[in-house]
Formats: C-alpha cells, structure tokens, sequence
C-alpha cells in the first residue's frame, strides 16, 4: 500500500501528452504518528518517465521521508501519491540507501546478485552475463570476487549501486547514496552511475545535500523548502544526456546554474535556521 488511492498499476499522462508521469504528488502531507513531527505539507510534484530529478533542501525538510513514501514504505497522512507502471517485466522500484548495505560473508558479484538469490526468476547463464556486463559498466571486473573488506569505499558503494539496479527497476531511488566518499571519488563515481542510469531508462529520484552531484546526474533539481517541507523551487538542467563530469563543472552554465539554485536553497537553509532545524548541506 503506497497511498489511500494505489494507481501505480495505471500510467498516467501529463498535461502535454508527450510524456507521461512516473510519480504524481498531489497536496501531499505526512505527519509521524504519535504526536511525531510533521515532515512534508501540501507537497505537490510531477515526475515523469525515464527523467531524473534531484531533490535538495535543509536538513529535517522530508526529503528522505518523501522518497520513503514513494518506495511505499510509508503512507502519506493526507493527499495523494501514485506511482505508475509501464513494464510488468521490471521490478517497479528498488531503493539505495546511505548506508553500506553490502553483506560481509558475500563477494561483491554475489552481493549484486542478491535480489535474484532471494526472488529467483533468471536464468543462471543470463544472470551471470548481466552481471558481468555491469561490473565492467562500473570498473569492477576484476573485483568481482572480493568481499567487501578488500574493496575501498568508493567500490563498495558501485557495487551496492549495481546491486540496486540489476533487477532494472522502472523508478530508482537514490538517498544521499555517495557522501561518504570524497570529492575525486565521488566525481569519477558520478561519470559511472549516470552511465548506467542513461543505458537502463530509470527514472530516478536523487536526494542529496550537494548540489554539485544533483546537477552532474539531473535532468531537473528540485528545491524544498525548511520543514515542514513543500515545494519551493525547480530548475531544468540542460547539459544533455552527455556528460563529462570533470569538463561539465568548468563550464559557466554549470556555475552559473549552480549559484541560482544556491540562492534558492540558502533562503531555506535560512528559514530553517530561524527554525532552530539542525542543517547540513555540501556546496561543492
């Protein structure tokens, strides 16, 4: 049960008829149950197919409660969230979090092959050839048999990323899923990841405090406001399906683009520390 009305079985179009939506978000509020917070108000998005949005804001606005809600893990206290369906033969949603969810007693080619170790539903022969195709999307081939203390952080989190997408999800979400790593690590990780976003035609929601990384893997960014969070801003980001990270944060339109959504964010940020919120963002 994702919402009081469950339409993810039944896509839906947008108003331009051109494309047609993912995830529709309509005056949505959701307060934590026993006295708790509230953490998202009035909140009202359209995400369409195969687009990718990143969505910043101050720390305690709902972010990762928004996507929480959009995996169904939770259910919204009021409004309406429906997430369609296009392909029965995808998994609908699969979700990466912040944490290292790798198992320690698995290499790493067996912890991206979890899902179908617990679902079945491939072919061994099939599976393996997938598998290895992504390793080598992410510059692990020859780390496949490594068990997650032999690989570095940034390794780890490629391969809890691949582990994500293996079963071609039609909606992947992304929960802050590379700040623990360092700057270079997370640039090189980013060239990757977009990658394979393009190649499997995912739509992709990014939750992220860096506003850097949201613009390098976006097609639109999405600001919300200090908690409880509702929309407050959105731009489109028109780099192209293209990028070369490094050669994209030199560029004037990135920086420019960048300083526009940080004037939006820091007005936020602001609210939010008039608030007493704790806060946390990266400008890098």
């Amino acid at each position: 049960m994702i919402s009081a009305t469950d339409e993810r079985a039944r896509p839906s179009s947008t108003d331009d008829g051109n494309a047609s939506s993912a995830i529709q978000v309509s005056d949505l509020t959701f307060t934590y149950p026993n006295g708790g917070v509230t953490a998202l108000t009035s909140l009202t998005l359209d995400i369409r197919r195969g687009r990718s949005v990143g969505i910043v804001g101050p720390s305690g606005c709902g972010k990762s409660t928004l996507l929480s809600l959009i995996a169904g893990l939770m259910s919204p206290s009021a409004g309406r969230l429906a997430v369609s369906s296009f392909d029965p033969h995808r998994q609908r949603i699969t979700m990466m979090f912040q944490k290292d969810t790798l198992l320690p007693w698995l290499t790493a080619t067996e912890n991206i092959k979890l899902f179908y170790r617990i679902h079945g539903g491939r072919k061994p022969q099939d599976l393996k050839q997938r598998v290895d195709e992504l390793l080598a999307l992410a510059g692990l081939s020859a780390f496949g048999n490594y068990y997650p203390y032999q690989l570095s952080g940034g390794m780890r989190r490629r391969a809890v990323f691949l582990s994500t997408v293996l079963p071609q999800p039609e909606i992947l979400l992304l929960d802050e899923p590379f700040s623990s790593l360092d700057e270079p690590t997370r640039v090189a990780i980013h060239q990757d990841v977009l990658q394979i976003i393009r190649r499997m035609k995912m739509t992709v929601v990014l939750v992220t405090h860096d506003l850097a990384e949201a613009l390098s893997l976006c097609d639109e960014v999405i600001v919300l406001t200090a908690r409880p969070g509702t929309f407050a801003a959105r731009r489109q980001v028109p780099f192209g399906a293209d990028r070369s990270m490094l050669e994209l944060r030199r560029t004037p339109e990135f920086l420019r683009l960048y300083a526009e959504l940080w004037e939006e964010l820091s007005l936020q940020i602001d609210a939010s520390h008039k608030k007493g919120d704790d806060m946390r963002v990266v400008a890098s």
